[in-house]
Formats: structure tokens, sequence, C-alpha cells
């Protein structure tokens, strides 16, 4: 079976620090950098949807908290 893969868009590779490498496989939650081959698994809780676990593993942030810890 093949694999969903997104890559997402202005994420950082935290092993080798290039933008926009870090993908993601939609049907195991793996995190992958199409660069260096850095893997991470990180499964949402059952509280979490999908796409909840998936913001909180690329730490998207609302721009209105943004701007609250950026003054």
């Amino acid at each position: 079976m093949k694999k969903f893969t997104q890559f997402i868009a202005g994420a950082i590779c935290p092993s080798c620090s290039e933008q926009d490498s870090i993908a993601i496989h939609k049907d195991d939650d793996e995190i992958f950098c199409a660069k260096c081959g850095y893997k991470e698994f990180r499964p949402g809780s059952k509280k979490d949807s999908k796409k909840e676990a998936i913001i909180k593993a690329i730490n998207v942030v609302d721009i209105k908290d943004f701007n609250k810890i950026k003054k």
C-alpha cells in the first residue's frame, strides 16, 4: 500500500536545518526530511484529532498568539 506524503511548507528540519524539506506520511504520522533522511514518529493522543497532532508537530502558531509573544 502506497503512503500518502505531504510536504509541510516552511517547516525546518531539526537535524540539517533545511527549510521546506520536511514531509509527513499521513497514514502513520511519520515526519521525515527529504534532504538528510531524519525521521520522527509523532502519533496524536486519543484526545487530539489527526489535524491537531500535525499542527502540534510543526509548531503552528496562531498569528494573534504570535503577536502577543513578540511584544
